[in-house]
């Protein structure tokens, strides 16, 4: 009785039931259809149009980025968010080599991207609180250089598309267009 009963279920499910071997998985971690990275040199302004000890915000290939220059006439790239909560920085200000966000007073070294100093430092008592919600982060930096007349930077063209992509675009996707687009 008990070995009719394996061979129906075995005959019911099929090759399911025989044994697959260790190194074959029953799920593919490959994403079909991935975006991939695909990093480019992007005017994002003119050169001239640059002046010392500046913020300027600019957008490239899909991502929000921050042309910070110096005194010195040094120029850099970052992201223009803030990892904290996602305040515009070009808000801040430029302070001893570093974007300061103008909500938080958290530093960021404009080379490195690195947080220097105290994450969420103000203002009293909320800045510490806020802070605490999330482990501090430091910032994404872009390479730059300049050409001609205009200032490029270094930024993987495919990161809007990619980010996209991780979105369900069926019946209605959350905008409510049924083909994914934006209105």
């Amino acid at each position: 009785m008990f070995t009719a009963l394996l061979l129906a279920t075995a005959a019911f499910h099929g090759s399911a039931m025989m044994a697959r071997p260790a190194s074959q998985s029953a799920v593919s971690m490959a994403a079909p259809g991935a975006v991939p990275v695909k990093n480019a040199w992007v005017k994002v302004c003119d050169s001239s149009t640059l002046k010392p000890n500046s913020l300027n915000p600019t957008f490239a290939a899909g991502q929000d980025i921050l042309i910070a220059v110096e005194k010195s006439g040094t120029v850099y790239a970052t992201a223009n968010v803030c990892p904290h909560i996602g305040t515009p920085l070009d808000q801040g200000k430029i302070k001893d080599g570093c974007v300061v966000c103008p909500l938080h007073g958290t530093a960021f070294d404009l080379g490195t991207g690195k947080l220097t100093g105290t994450w969420c430092p103000s203002p009293p008592i909320i800045g510490p609180l806020t802070g605490a919600l999330k482990e501090p982060r430091d910032l994404p930096v872009f390479p730059v250089r300049q050409r001609g007349g205009s200032i490029e930077v270094f930024v993987d063209v495919n990161a809007r598309k990619r980010f996209d992509s991780g979105f369900w675009k069926g019946i209605l996707d959350a905008q409510g267009k049924a083909d994914g687009g934006y209105y």
